[in-house]
C-alpha cells in the first residue's frame, strides 16, 4: 500500500481533508501525549496539554514549512504547550510517565517486574530535581532518541545549551542514583 508523505498530507489538510489531519498525526500522536506526561506527571493534565497543542497544531499548519520535520515542529508545539501549561500552575512534578499498571501486565517474571519498577522510581525522583530546560533536553535525548540539533530546533535553543543542559542533567541524574545505590549497600551491609 502507498503511503502519502508529510507534506501531501499537510497540503490535504489545508485543503479542508480533515481525515488526512488524523492520518498525520497518527504516528506521532502517543509519543506526544507521552511527551506532555513526563512533563507534568498528570494524565489528564497531559490530556489537556496536547490536546490544546492538537489544536496549534491545526491552528498553525499553514506555518509549517513543508520539507522540514513535521515530528519535530509537533513535538516543539507540544513542549511549548507543556510550558506554558506549567507556568500557569507554578508546578514543576514529576516527569516520566508512569506506566506501572502496562509494565506489570507485560512482564512475567515478578523479579523483573519489581527491578523495573525500582529503576523507574528512582529515574522519576532524579528526574524531579533537575530544571524543566534539562528535563526537556534530557527527555528528549535520551528518552525519546531526538539528536543534539533535532532538540535545540524543538526548544529554540543553540546546539551548545542542549549539550550543557544534559550534561548538567546526567550528572545530576548520575549523583542520585550514586546516593541512592550507596544508601542501599549501607541498609545491606547493616542488616548482616
Amino acid at each position: 500500500m502507498w503511503m502519502k508523505n508529510e507534506d501531501e498530507l499537510v497540503g490535504e489538510v489545508l485543503q479542508g481533508d480533515h481525515a488526512s489531519f488524523e492520518q498525520l498525526l497518527r504516528p506521532y500522536r502517543q509519543g506526544l501525549l507521552n511527551m506532555a506526561y513526563r512533563m507534568t506527571g498528570n494524565r489528564e493534565e497531559a490530556k489537556e496539554i496536547c490536546q490544546d497543542a492538537l489544536v496549534k497544531v491545526y491552528k498553525y499548519l499553514h506555518g509549517f514549512q513543508r520539507g522540514k520535520s513535521f515530528k519535530s515542529w509537533a513535538y516543539k508545539i507540544t513542549i511549548n504547550s507543556a510550558y506554558d501549561f506549567l507556568r500557569k500552575k507554578k508546578r514543576f512534578e514529576d516527569t516520566v510517565q508512569r506506566q506501572k499498571d502496562l509494565e506489570w501486565s507485560r512482564s512475567p517474571d515478578p523479579e523483573r517486574q519489581y527491578r523495573n519498577k525500582e529503576i523507574k522510581d528512582r529515574i522519576e525522583t532524579c528526574l524531579k530535581n533537575l530544571s524543566p530546560r534539562e528535563k526537556a533536553v534530557f527527555l528528549l535525548r535520551d528518552g525519546d532518541g531526538f539528536s543534539v540539533d533535532e532538540t535545540s530546533k524543538i526548544l529554540k535553543c543553540s546546539s551548545l545549551s542542549v549539550r550543557t543542559h544534559l550534561s548538567r542533567a546526567r550528572k545530576k541524574i548520575r549523583a542520585q542514583f550514586e546516593r541512592m545505590n550507596l544508601g542501599y549497600r549501607e541498609e545491606v551491609k547493616n542488616e548482616m
